[in-house]
């Protein structure tokens, strides 16, 4: 099936609450009446979802609390609270961390958005196995309520029971309390 030969907007004038594999599924949009099978529906999603590369991703979806960040060592983040997506990985938001269960190699893709208490530079590091693996530089604090946004990514040969994680440490020695808006961290397979 080809992807145009399916269009779904956001508002369906009528989904089928009877739904079996035959039920049909109904949307218009822009005019168009687009039909198709419940099951046809369900096989094209599924490959879509086959076709990702992302096997594991977990992010913050609400604004965090503030988290007290020092300089004498890279302090885990805390924040996550929602797994997007975990296949092939164990994704642990009560532990902040993504554990892989097959070595191979994966890009390791980061993306914070975050108030500083201060102007304070804060440095922040991808964590493998609660050490450093790959810093992503240090961004200098605007101070309460003026967001920054820092992101970066890797990609790195990993093995079984390796642990990810994101650490953030204060780059002058004094400390600064940080709340995070969003935070993602995503393993892909490469």
């Amino acid at each position: 099936m080809a992807e145009d030969e399916i269009k779904i907007s956001e508002y369906p004038e009528r989904v089928l609450i009877d739904l079996t594999d035959d039920a049909i599924f109904e949307i218009v949009d822009e005019g168009v009446n687009y039909k198709l099978p419940i099951s046809t529906l369900a096989e094209y999603i599924d490959a879509k979802i086959e076709d990702t590369s992302i096997i594991g991703e977990m992010s913050l979806t609400s604004v965090s609390q503030p988290q007290t960040f020092d300089g004498s060592s890279f302090t885990k983040i805390t924040s996550f609270n929602k797994i997007q997506y975990e296949r092939g990985v164990d994704v642990d938001v009560d532990t902040d961390s993504i554990s892989i269960l097959t070595p191979k190699d994966y890009r390791i893709t980061l993306s914070i958005n975050a108030e500083f208490s201060n102007n304070q530079g804060v440095e922040f590091a991808l964590l493998q196995d609660g050490v450093p693996a790959e810093t992503l530089g240090t961004i200098q604090g605007r101070g309460t309520g003026k967001p920054v946004y820092i992101g970066g990514a890797d990609i790195d040969p990993l093995t079984i029971g390796n642990v990810l994680s994101v650490g953030a440490r204060e780059d002058s020695g004094a400390s600064v309390d940080i709340i995070f808006h969003k935070v993602r961290l995503t393993v892909e397979e490469v």
